[in-house]
């Protein structure tokens, strides 16, 4: 990363660990993508409960308890491990491909310029969704579902800097350091 005079510029290389904190802060604590599949554990688990209730009347009500209460349990965590296994197969592609530098950022006193395959994109500061700072990086939202990762290189002073830079472009409520 180099700092201009007004402007900063970001080389972003997304590392597997990165991405890894990425996804599952993203999928999970942002998006809450959990609430689907515990509310469907806890509908299936409530309805064998009520079979089980039921055994001394019904002959094959333990039975039907028992397959509610295992798809309970099975179909969401089929969902999280599938999950994670994409998430792990996404981090050994990074891997392999020595995590090079996927686009990069500069931030003006007007917004955002992403370069990335050739391609820029200008973001203004007032369409931007929203900042998280995270461990090992800071998500710059320009959209509900896109963001751009800028990961922390070691150099604290300069990713204080550079997270200051973000917040003054955002009101309060846009930006979370998640790193407290």
């Amino acid at each position: 990363m180099r700092v201009e005079e007004r402007n900063m510029r970001v080389e972003a290389r997304i590392t597997p660990k990165v991405f890894r904190e990425f996804a599952l802060f993203d999928t999970f604590r942002r998006q809450k993508r959990y609430r689907a599949p515990l509310l469907f554990m806890l509908i299936l688990l409530a309805f064998a409960a009520v079979c089980f209730t039921q055994i001394s009347r019904l002959e094959s009500a333990g039975l039907l308890g028992g397959v509610l209460a295992g798809i309970a349990v099975a179909l969401p965590a089929v969902y999280v491990f599938s999950y994670l296994a994409s998430v792990r197969r996404t981090c050994k592609g990074l891997e392999r491909a020595g995590s090079p530098v996927a686009y990069e950022l500069l931030l003006t006193g007007e917004g955002v310029r992403v370069k990335a395959g050739g391609k820029e994109k200008e973001y203004p500061w007032k369409k931007l969704h929203s900042a998280y700072r995270l461990q090992r990086s800071i998500a710059l939202y320009v959209a509900e579902r896109q963001a751009y990762l800028m990961p922390n290189t070691g150099d604290e002073g300069h990713e204080t800097k550079l997270w200051k830079r973000i917040t003054e472009h955002f009101p309060a409520e846009k930006c979370r350091d998640l790193r407290k």
